[in-house]
């Protein structure tokens, strides 16, 4: 007589679901809608617990539908101006390059792209957060939405997502899972520093105010930018506008203003005719060493070796 089998456990059932490869099924379809150009992929590489793609995103709006798995996606380039609504508030930011968007399982978005984008964007398994929180009674494990903080850690560990992608090998599945592991755990501590931070609230800035804030900085580039100039186009006192900027857009208005002179100089290098000294003055830095250690703080390459590689 053949012996009935039983049905296979909760862990069992689990560990079979992560096993299966995560393939492009599973994510959002917002992006196949708009013009997006893809570069490659973790398709066909045997990953189970996450799903990387690398792409290049020109301006859209639409909307992330809620999904079974997280996302997170990382800025590959920037500055760029993003807003989101969520949990019926609209939020704008000025993604600074490695700036991070977090989407947990199971919430949505939208989200308005208004420059073009060079992006990660990492699906993981919402089984990576499960052990988080003992027996977490929300689909979405408690987890906030994170929209454009810079994060250098989980950079670091998106970097390396990206660099296995675009090399493709197939090999690479169980270093995907620890990655994918690691990230999660990264983020349920950012997590859980969001939940300790203070929770003031203060009135954020219009998507009008950023709007002008961008023409102003981008229209007095070469000049010095000031802090009182800045404020009084909110109307508000500087002290104020520290806040409720930093709040708003998840930089302080002297990195935003930095963010923009350095994209701006990227643009200029791309002439070989413009001397550095010239870039230099041009995006308003005091002299052209400044101009150099800055550059190579934000990118990590100094202003010659970026022309090279760009020309």
């Amino acid at each position: 007589m053949q012996k009935r089998s039983d049905p296979p456990s909760p862990a069992a059932a689990q560990n079979e679901h992560t096993m299966r490869p995560f393939d492009g099924g599973e994510v959002h379809s917002v992006l196949r809608q708009f013009a997006v150009k893809p570069e490659a992929s973790s398709a066909g590489l045997g990953w189970s617990t996450m799903f990387a793609s690398v792409q290049r995103e020109e301006p859209f709006r639409g909307r992330f539908e809620a999904n079974g798995n997280a996302l997170l996606v990382t800025a590959a380039s920037g500055p760029v101006d993003v807003t989101y609504r969520i949990d019926g508030r609209v939020v704008s930011r000025h993604l600074q390059e490695k700036g991070i968007f977090f989407l947990p399982p199971r919430r949505d978005c939208e989200v308005t792209l208004n420059t073009p984008l060079d992006s990660v964007h990492v699906y993981l398994r919402p089984e990576l957060f499960s052990a988080s929180e003992d027996k977490a009674q929300n689909s979405d494990f408690g987890l906030l939405p994170l929209l454009g903080e810079p994060e250098p850690v989980t950079c670091n560990l998106l970097a390396v997502v990206e660099e296995m992608v675009r090399e493709g090998d197939t090999s690479c599945s169980l270093l995907a899972d620890s990655i994918a592991h690691a990230i999660a755990n990264r983020l349920v501590v950012l997590n859980a520093r969001e939940r300790k931070a203070p929770c003031a609230v203060e009135r954020g800035l219009s998507p009008r105010s950023v709007r002008s804030i961008r023409d102003f900085v981008e229209a007095n580039i070469a000049d010095c930018i000031k802090l009182d100039d800045l404020a009084a186009i909110c109307g508000v006192s500087p002290e104020y506008f520290i806040r409720v900027f930093k709040s708003s857009l998840g930089v302080s208005p002297h990195r935003y203003v930095v963010g923009v002179r350095i994209h701006h100089a990227k643009l200029l290098l791309t002439d070989p005719n413009i001397g550095l000294a010239e870039v230099a003055r041009q995006c308003g830095f005091a002299h052209q060493q400044h101009f150099t250690n800055t550059f190579r703080r934000m990118t990590g390459l100094s202003p010659g070796a970026y022309r090279r590689a760009m020309n």
